[in-house]
């Protein structure tokens, strides 16, 4: 009989649920006669109050409209006291959707990409009685919300040796500790085409020095930061992606651009852009900071949340892998140290990345979820 996986995830953010998503690949692509995976975000229940709703729709909100607020209330709440009383009011909150949503599916194992939910789903299980053990899949990459930490989960994927580090420091069992890398989607490890090739396929001049400049809704300045590369001088191929920010899409169509420039909205297939480029410009997410890594692409980071993104920056620039380059004219400043007569340095960012990356995050933590539960062959 397959086993029932349930993930549950989170949309505050674009890295819980792509997060989400890498797991549920590997697990089909892996066991999918063996099992059965559903990825599940309990605050869009109806039962869930409307406070934690409000907290997952405003998010965006918060983090461009006011970052010192998002700051004072991140580290206000990331000590161990704290986030235990946390945890106990969001079990109180998540209570009601949660037994509903388990009660439901019935599964052999939940796994959560998102902090919120440890607690309750740990209470949950206990009041049912049942057999269910709960995983947890890290998303930050250094210096994460004490949250994230729980002594009775079954298992805790750490996406760095840093954060590995951290939870043993908390208290949690060694033995219920993994490092795994942060999971990105399997495409990445599973592509065998070189860059040459992939470009061709997107439509990119195949043998030009190429640029990837990534925005979303809460990162606007891809057209700022493309402008300025488009009329910078440099042999310089760029594409530009708004990630769904519609100003910055009307800033595309207006453009009188100079160079080869590529502009796009919200992309699919963002992870074959990657291995097609040569590095990316972006705001340091935790996950796109780990998906570039995987693909071996040195990163310029120009924006960081104050918190764990701030985090992210460090865990790139000290493996050797990226830089800390804020704003539009920062960024350009990094590719003219790159690219303008020093582009031995940008191998070796190259170097760095491809040595920190984990293509096989999704996998690995796939592989163990059924070695740890006993369910391998």
């Amino acid at each position: 009989m397959p086993r029932t996986i349930l993930i549950l995830t989170a949309d505050a953010g674009f890295g819980h649920r792509r997060a989400a998503q890498a797991v549920s690949e590997a697990l089909i692509e892996q066991y999918g006669d063996d099992c059965e995976v559903q990825i599940i975000n309990p605050i869009e229940d109806p039962d869930i109050p409307r406070f934690m709703k409000q907290a997952e729709s405003g998010y965006d909100r918060m983090v461009i409209e006011d970052p010192g607020l998002y700051l004072l209330s991140y580290k206000s709440s990331d000590t161990p006291p704290v986030a235990s009383a946390m945890q106990d009011v969001l079990a109180v909150a998540l209570h009601k959707a949660l037994s509903k949503i388990i009660d439901h599916h019935q599964p052999d194992a939940v796994v959560t990409t998102y902090p919120a939910y440890i607690q309750a789903v740990i209470r949950v299980l206990r009041e049912q009685g049942t057999q269910t053990k709960t995983i947890v899949v890290i998303t930050d990459l250094i210096d994460v919300h004490d949250l994230w930490f729980h002594k009775k989960a079954s298992l805790t994927f750490a996406p760095t040796r840093c954060v590995y580090d951290q939870a043993l420091e908390r208290g949690l069992a060694a033995d219920r500790v993994y490092f795994s890398g942060l999971p990105v989607q399997p495409a990445i490890a599973r592509e065998t085409r070189d860059k040459t090739t992939i470009r061709e396929s997107l439509g990119w001049t195949p043998d030009q020095t190429t640029a990837l400049i990534v925005g979303s809704s809460r990162s606007r300045s891809t057209a700022i930061i493309a402008k300025l590369l488009d009329q910078s001088g440099l042999n310089l191929q760029i594409a530009a992606i708004s990630g769904g920010a519609h100003e910055v899409d009307d800033e595309f169509a207006r453009s009188d651009w100079h160079s080869t420039v590529h502009t796009y909205g919200l992309v699919k297939n963002l992870p074959e852009m990657m291995l097609a480029a040569d590095f990316i410009i972006c705001k340091a997410g935790g996950l796109i900071v780990s998906e570039a890594l995987a693909c071996g692409l040195p990163l310029i980071l120009y924006e960081a949340l104050p918190g764990q993104e701030a985090g992210n920056v460090r865990y790139a620039v000290e493996s050797g892998a990226g830089v800390w380059a804020p704003g539009p004219t920062g960024a350009l400043s990094a590719v003219y140290t790159w690219l303008a007569g020093k582009e031995h340095d940008l191998e070796s960012y190259r170097a760095a990345a491809e040595q920190t990356g984990r293509p096989r995050a999704a996998y690995e933590i796939a592989e163990q979820i059924y070695q740890r539960m006993g369910w391998a062959n």
